[in-house]
């Protein structure tokens, strides 16, 4: 499901696409990012072509316990939105 993962310093974007594929996912995208909203994380919207890039930007004095956090967050929220649309 991820396509791609570009970023420069604390800065990343994630290109979700459809398994199996290169065409871009933007539900899922949307969904994933829906989904770290509810539990907390704020995301910005999915971006990119196709709105299927999942924006990372956080604070430049985030501590590496929260980095860590935000990633599990963002892979638990990654693998519901895939469940949920069947993917």
């Amino acid at each position: 499901m991820v396509g791609a993962v570009h970023g420069k310093g604390l800065v990343a974007g994630v290109h979700l696409v459809r398994a199996g594929g290169v065409e871009p996912d933007g539900e899922l995208a949307f969904r994933t990012v829906e989904r770290c909203y509810q539990t907390g994380l704020l995301m910005f919207a999915p971006v990119g072509f196709g709105g299927a890039t999942v924006k990372i930007s956080p604070p430049l004095v985030i501590s590496s316990d929260a980095v860590e956090e935000g990633v599990g967050v963002l892979e638990e929220a990654l693998d519901e939105a895939a469940r949920e649309l069947g993917r």
